[in-house]
């Protein structure tokens, strides 16, 4: 037996799928200002804001998600979203503040990582003039 969706609820779905969508694009787009303004000012994290807005975008482009999933560390936080819509308004919100939180550590860790590079390159260059 085969189950026929009514017309009045398919319209509903397609608007409520268009409207998360929009509200979608909305929200990366602030979070990409704010990320801009962030890798600017010091103050602000633009990474963290960055990163937020490529795992939005990567959830409603397919195409978007494969590329991003290339790279280990974003494969990683897209992977750790995967049903969060099934979790509480507790949880979701628990799951937002440890994730920014591991987004701001790794930012942290990638900085001085490249500090480090940075020095090392500066100190073999100069042993090399000496």
């Amino acid at each position: 037996m085969h189950y026929r969706i009514p017309e009045e609820k398919q319209n509903s779905s397609r608007l409520n799928n268009l409207l998360a969508k929009i509200l979608a694009g909305f929200f990366v787009l602030i979070c990409l200002a704010v990320g801009i303004v962030g890798l600017i000012l010091p103050i602000i994290p633009g990474l963290l804001f960055l990163s937020i807005a490529a795992m939005i975008t990567a959830r409603h482009s397919p195409s978007l998600d494969r590329w991003f999933r290339k790279n280990r560390i974003i494969r990683g936080y897209l992977d750790s979203g995967e049903g969060f819509l099934n979790l509480s308004w507790l949880r979701r919100i628990q799951f937002i503040l440890w994730l920014c939180l591991k987004i701001f550590i790794d930012t942290i860790v990638m900085i001085f990582a490249l500090i480090a590079g940075l020095l090392t390159f500066s100190v073999k260059k100069y042993q090399s003039y000496r």
